[in-house]
């Protein structure tokens, strides 16, 4: 039973973890217009695992919902799922193997600064740090220990459930178990599929995945986003960042004041689709719109790999909830239209524009399925 364990959580920890942080390595230069792997967070190793954790599980999620939704609507079965999404992932890992194979080869490592000895250290940033590691540490143990009520997951544990077991997807009634036509609602957003696949691949029951596991992860992942922000609106602050953390983290402990606030979703309906749209991809879209915000200013210019990863993160909305397909478009429109008032620029606008294909695809089949 230990071995067993011990086995489930490594490849937890390889597929939801490590996996993400490898395909992430296509999005590493996403925040600058230079073509080194290391150049764009300017010697910030933490910042830069951390944005390629996140950035590669978005790109992760953006694919398998396009494989699952085209195979859901054609009737085929969860092991078809699993399949196509092996062949995916195996697909993205050797691209960035190969991206980052090329990296090496062509481009010289930047030398590495000269550390200034002669500042004096400080040591309210590592207090400021260990309490936000506490409290972060004391929101994930309530997370997976405490037990509460939430009336969702009788309906999208149970789907995911019945997709593990069964084999079929939508296609069976969560609250008896008898068979129902297609739900273009639930079915256009298949996030209890993904989390239905976390468990075969792991071999953790779908319930422990859904009460447990992924909300560690989740949790991990969006403070993750909250630390970049910090990074980016306090670039040069070293008490700053922590104490931003820390006031988030005050705010989610205290948040639970409606069983509809960011903070409750994010605690309580963690493994849900519309909590991680809420907790993570939302936030994350924000950081993103910030980097071109802040590239427009200073006449920066913006790869590939950035407008990629912003169409990327809008499709993985779409995974999360249909609302998700709405939501995306509306902040890429709001930041569009400051883009167009603020700086006059055309191509930019044109671009994100095209980041909202997918979603807004999904929003005319949604209306014409319904």
């Amino acid at each position: 039973m230990a071995v067993q364990l011990v086995i489930q959580l490594v490849i937890l920890v390889g597929g939801l973890i490590f996996l993400p942080v490898v395909v992430g390595g296509l999005f590493a230069n996403a925040f600058s217009g230079e073509k080194r792997f290391r150049e764009p967070f300017q010697g910030e190793v933490v910042f830069g695992i951390l944005f390629q954790w996140v950035s590669g599980q978005l790109c992760l999620w953006a694919g398998f919902h396009v494989l699952c939704t085209a195979l859901i609507l054609k009737g085929k079965s969860f092991d078809a799922v699993i399949k196509a999404y092996g062949v995916l992932v195996v697909s993205l890992v050797l691209l960035a193997a190969a991206g980052e194979i090329r990296r090496w080869v062509v481009y010289t490592r930047p030398q590495e600064h000269a550390r200034d000895h002669d500042k004096k250290k400080d040591g309210v940033p590592m207090v400021l740090w260990c309490l936000a590691g506490a409290l972060l540490v004391l929101q994930l143990v309530l997370a997976c220990v405490l037990a509460y009520e939430e009336g969702d997951d009788a309906y999208y544990v149970a789907i995911s459930t019945a997709a593990e077991s069964s084999d079929t997807m939508y296609q069976t009634l969560a609250y008896t178990g008898r068979h129902t036509s297609f739900d273009a609602r639930h079915g256009l957003a298949p996030f209890p599929i993904w989390v239905a696949l976390a468990a075969r691949i792991t071999g953790i029951r779908t319930v422990t995945m859904a009460q447990v596991a992924l909300p560690v992860v989740l949790i991990g992942m969006s403070y993750a986003i909250y630390y970049l922000i910090g990074k980016k609106l306090f670039p040069q602050g070293a008490r700053q960042v922590p104490m931003f953390l820390i006031f988030i983290e005050f705010l989610v402990l205290f948040g639970g004041y409606s069983t509809y606030s960011a903070e409750n979703f994010l605690l309580v309906r963690t493994a849900q689709g519309k909590a991680v749209l809420a907790a993570i991809v939302i936030p994350f879209l924000v950081l993103l719109l910030l980097r071109l915000l802040e590239a427009l200013q200073e006449n920066q210019k913006i790869g590939r790999a950035y407008w990629a990863l912003l169409a990327l993160t809008a499709g993985a909305g779409c995974l999360c909830s249909t609302l998700g397909n709405l939501l995306t478009c509306l902040l890429l429109a709001v930041c569009g239209l400051c883009i167009l008032v603020c700086y006059r620029k055309w191509k930019e606008l044109i671009l994100m524009a095209g980041c909202c294909m997918l979603p807004l695809g999904m929003i005319f089949m949604y209306m014409w399925m319904k």
